[in-house]
């Protein structure tokens, strides 16, 4: 079939299992001669009902641009009022600055008693993989979702012989079935509603534009069925694990989506899995007084994208030395309260697990595991935690000294004259042994920190605002650093910041030195606001000796305030590290003709065994046939969808995107100034990445005003926005949600990394 206008279009499908609502084209110009007799009989064909009034130009829907949203649309309108009818089609032809000859527009009966509406898509926009891309909003606005409001959901389902698309969705499916079939052709955009008796309604059908080279992304099903297997063998019993199954998720523990992005380069992630997922992580908790887990790696990885396995992490966080029954029955709870409330996949140390003893713990775990574990299992499980809370009390000092060392071993070696490759190797080196081991320590010590203060608000011990104050005045490395650029001269200050990158384990991100003028604006810099610091010493004496584990208050609050400010400056130290990696990585790059992109598909061991192996093949040659061979291997990963937790095999084909999931628009990646858009204070030049809550089909003039980039609060991947976005390739995070939304909003900058499907907030 070919495509036509956009009525024309809906005209000449012939469908058996879904419905076109009745509708009429009429010519512009005849409607302007004959505007009486056209509003007369519009009235006559649709009697005592609501219309809608839609566009039908002829660079709508094109082969190269849909236009999708460009011009106006009116819903309900009611034809007994003809005034409404007039305004509403004069408003629509006025919204195309010049009527051709043989335009149109077309009038649609609008569909009844709708119980869901949306977009379906046929082509994942992130990605480009062929699928069931269902965006859909419940209730009657058939309008939600290509405008980008609120409450929109997502499911995207790739076919397969074993898994089903949901029962709701059914005759949906059936229906792009059978327009698929009809047109010829598999990549489109079509807009539907269904009433409350299940009846599908078809109300636009268009040519989705994608770029050609995304049209014929192949072997994903193939991919799919080979991850399958490996999921049904990874949950089976584990001879050394407890807990009967397991998941696996890109936010817990130490949050792989967050820091490197769910789909980063080779260089990124090998670096990342070296410096902490291998075997610093586990040896940090065995050092605090958990299970002794170093045969294990934390994090997997599934065609790059990294996942964390939940039974492994699980499994971590169980005390040493703990009764192996009451470590089971712990284990299997923590699994199950997953499985329940994958939502908490960012929040299980918070909501799910308990890693150290508070004011409030004994209540929590007497209140979850009260049919689990008899009193006396609670009783020393309890007292197990509590051993880990002093641990952290006497480790915390000694991980300060290791990180100072840390510092001491940076400066010897950038100061020797090794060769790049041995420096990159003792920098690994050293900062696996005195960076990242200790900072893994000494966030532990700022967790419990945070948890004993969120527990002394729970239970009414200090307020709410005493907690906030008292924070505040903790002199954290970036406290400090806001001082300093308020002080210090931009030489001083990158002496002392410029290690720092948006992006800590990515080479291709400009360090503060490199790119200082697109991160800072020295002039504009916010000031601290300095509160005073709460007396709360003595609200906390009472209730901390019937803790048990702190000698004193002054001791407590001592441990909360260093735990809380080292736990940043030992980030800040050993970030420094990876920094003089990437220095040297470049520099050698530099001596055989190796770009920086280049460089980050690299995977770390690579560049660490040519520090102990001299091979007789040509070293150069072979590392440039490694890098060729990552980049094959990392693009064809790159268009695997898959979703943030896996449970089961199912959940490969039948993604369910979360309401707030950030859906990344484009090929490209962008470091610019945030606008929060003010519909009041319109500008002719933005040239910044601009920020509203949803931008509806009115905003498409933001396109013309040298926007860098979109971020929308609401909508999804199948809104008029992210669709307008694609085909310009215009840099865009689509329904980031409201807590996204506002802490992007409070940054000056924004480093927006659709490749790696990663952002960065730069303040």
């Amino acid at each position: 079939m070919k495509f036509l206008s956009k009525s024309q279009t809906l005209k000449n499908l012939r469908l058996k299992r879904s419905t076109i609502p009745q509708l009429i084209i009429f010519n512009c110009n005849k409607y302007k001669k004959n505007k009486k007799k056209i509003l007369l009989n519009i009235q006559k064909k649709f009697p005592n009902s609501k219309i809608a009034v839609r566009s039908s130009f002829n660079n709508e829907d094109t082969a190269k641009s849909s236009n999708a949203g460009k011009y106006k649309s009116f819903l309900n309108i009611e034809t007994k009022n003809l005034e409404s009818i007039e305004k509403s089609i004069d408003d629509v032809i006025n919204s195309k600055k010049k009527i051709f000859k043989g335009e149109s527009f077309f009038v649609q009966k609008m569909v009844d008693n709708v119980s869901f509406s949306g977009v379906v898509l046929t082509k994942n926009l992130e990605d480009y993989s062929q699928c069931i891309n269902i965006n859909y909003f419940n209730g009657k606005n058939t309008e939600a979702v290509t405008s980008g409001k609120f409450n929109t959901k997502n499911i995207i389902y790739y076919e397969n012989l074993n898994y089903e698309i949901p029962k709701k969705f059914k005759r949906l499916y059936l229906a792009i079935k059978e327009i698929i079939k009809f047109t010829k052709k598999d990549i489109l955009d079509i807009e539907f509603a269904i009433d409350k008796n299940g009846k599908v309604f078809i109300l636009q059908v268009r040519n989705l534009v994608v770029k050609n080279k995304y049209k014929n992304i192949k072997n994903h099903d193939i991919h799919l069925s080979n991850l399958e297997k490996k999921i049904d063998k990874l949950k089976q019993n584990h001879y050394d694990l407890l807990g009967g199954t397991t998941y696996f998720g890109n936010m817990p523990d130490w949050n792989p989506a967050e820091i490197i992005g769910t789909k980063p380069k080779p260089l990124a992630l090998s670096l990342y899995q070296e410096l902490i997922t291998n075997h610093v992580w586990s040896e940090n908790r065995s050092n605090y007084g958990f299970k002794d887990l170093s045969q294990f790696h934390l994090m997997t990885t599934f065609f790059g994208t990294p996942y964390v396995d939940i039974r492994i992490d699980f499994n971590s966080w169980v005390p040493k030395n703990l009764d192996k029954k009451i470590s089971e029955k712990i284990v299997n709870f923590y699994l199950k309260k997953f499985n329940a409330n994958d939502n908490l996949q960012d929040k299980i140390e918070f909501e799910i697990l308990f890693t150290c003893i508070t004011f409030s713990s004994l209540e929590r775990i007497r209140r979850d595991f009260k049919n689990i574990l008899s009193q006396r299992e609670i009783k020393i499980f309890y007292n197990s935690l509590k051993n880990i809370n002093l641990k952290a009390l006497s480790k915390k000092n000694v991980d300060i000294k290791l990180i100072d060392k840390l510092e001491i071993k940076q400066k010897l070696i950038k100061d020797s004259n090794l060769y790049e490759i041995d420096k990159i190797y003792w920098l690994v080196e050293d900062c696996k042994k005195f960076g990242t081991l200790p900072f893994a320590g000494l966030a532990r010590c700022g967790f419990i920190a945070i948890e004993l203060l969120n527990s002394m608000v729970e239970k009414k011990i200090i307020s709410e605002k005493e907690r906030k104050q008292f924070l505040s005045n903790i002199n954290t490395i970036t406290s400090v650093m806001k001082k300093d650029l308020q002080k210090l001269s931009k030489a001083n200050f990158i002496r002392k910041y410029g290690h720092l990158r948006p992006g800590t384990y990515d080479i291709n991100s400009l360090n503060y030195k490199e790119g200082f003028n697109n991160y800072f604006n020295q002039k504009n810099f916010q000031k601290n606001v300095i509160n005073k610091s709460p007396k709360i010493e003595n609200k906390i004496k009472k209730p901390l000796k019937k803790l048990g584990i702190y000698n004193n208050v002054s001791e407590l609050l001592k441990f909360i305030k260093e735990s809380i400010a080292f736990r940043e400056y030992s980030k800040f130290i050993f970030s420094k590290s990876i920094d003089y990696i990437f220095e040297n990585l470049i520099k050698f790059g530099k001596r055989y003709n190796i770009s920086r992109e280049d460089l980050s598909y690299i995977k770390i061991d690579k560049v660490l065994n040519m520090y102990f192996n001299l091979s007789s093949h040509k070293t150069i040659n072979n590392l440039k046939k490694h890098i060729d061979e990552n980049k094959k291997e990392y693009f064809s990963n790159k268009n695997i969808s898959l979703p943030d937790i896996i449970k089961s095999p199912r959940d490969l084909y039948v993604q369910v995107k979360k309401f707030d999931k950030i859906n990344y628009i484009s090929d490209k990646k962008i470091i610019s100034k945030v606008i929060n858009y003010d519909k009041n204070k319109k500008k002719n030049d933005y040239n910044g990445i601009i920020c509203i809550e949803n931008a509806d089909p009115g905003y498409d003039f933001l396109f013309s005003k040298n926007i860098k980039g979109l971020v929308t609060k609401y909508g999804g991947l199948n809104s008029h926005m992210a669709i307008r976005c694609s085909e310009l390739n215009l840099p865009a995070l689509i329904g980031v949600g409201e807590k996204n939304f506002n802490k992007i909003i409070e940054h000056k900058s924004l480093n927006i990394d659709c490749i790696t499907k990663k952002i960065e907030l730069i303040n």
